[in-house]
């Protein structure tokens, strides 16, 4: 195994507990902009410089806010709503751990229905880091007591970004449910002509890892044999259930923020 292989596990503020993705950039004259409009952290005169396209690796503080609550998904809404274990890597572009439209891989399956992320860091991200496509894998756990009812709340963690592996992807179960989750796949915080991000914001939609087949927030229910491949899943005011969708609801705000 390589060297490069690392395990961050963090105690994090986090207001619950618990067991692809946005963000493209776009360049051409000016200042780049985000998908949610901003300018990624730039002052209009863009004093706030990237940081030089030769350093090798920067930090960023990663910032996850929940806004799954009893206010906006009334119905059936769970007292003990978290977010689970919080998993990811950080890899190249050979590599890619999960996609919508794509079905679940053991291990996101076993992330989405249970909130464990051991099948997915041992068994996925791992040979990743062995094969050389992935550098770091990264563990966040969120257990806090008590719980705060509706919000559960935001986690807070740091992570090491190498510039030969420049995306970052990480996958938490939306608890308790059959097989909801948020996350990113692969974004990309080094840029070949801007040099390093100095923040990303994404917003991210409620995920249907595409394995169970119930439509209220409760863990467990009859299995899709074979799996379908991932998806949005909304909430429908009406019956107060969540149903497939190919418009996505948000459910949860992701900020990449880079500390030197």
């Amino acid at each position: 195994m390589r060297n490069k292989l690392l395990m961050t596990s963090l105690c994090l503020l986090l207001g619950g507990c618990g067991g692809g993705s946005g963000g493209s950039v776009s360049s051409g004259e000016g200042n780049p902009t985000f998908e949610d409009g901003s300018n990624g952290g730039l002052d209009e005169g863009g004093e706030k410089e990237l940081v030089a396209l030769g350093v090798d690796s920067v930090r960023y503080r990663i910032t996850i806010e929940n806004d799954w609550g009893v206010e906006d998904f009334p119905q059936g809404f769970p007292d003990d709503a978290h977010l689970s274990l919080i998993g990811g890597a950080t890899h190249n572009m050979a590599v890619s751990f999960w996609e919508i439209g794509e079905p679940a891989t053991r291990g996101i399956e076993d992330m989405a229905e249970t909130g464990m992320i051991d099948i997915f860091l041992g068994d996925e991200v791992v040979p990743a880091i062995e094969n050389g496509t992935a550098d770091s894998q990264f563990s966040v756990r969120n257990y806090t007591d008590p719980k705060i009812d509706g919000v559960p709340g935001t986690t807070v963690f740091e992570l090491q970004v190498n510039r030969a592996y420049p995306l970052v992807s990480l996958v938490t179960m939306l608890g308790p449910s059959p097989d909801w989750f948020v996350g990113v796949s692969g974004e990309r915080l080094y840029d070949d002509t801007l040099g390093w991000l100095p923040e990303l914001k994404i917003n991210l939609p409620l995920m249907d890892g595409g394995t169970k087949t119930d439509v209220t927030p409760v863990m467990g229910g009859p299995d899709i044999i074979p799996g379908v491949a991932i998806g949005y899943v909304v909430y429908d005011t009406p019956t107060g259930t969540y149903q497939p969708s190919d418009v996505p609801q948000m459910v949860a705000r992701l900020r990449f923020e880079r500390i030197e």
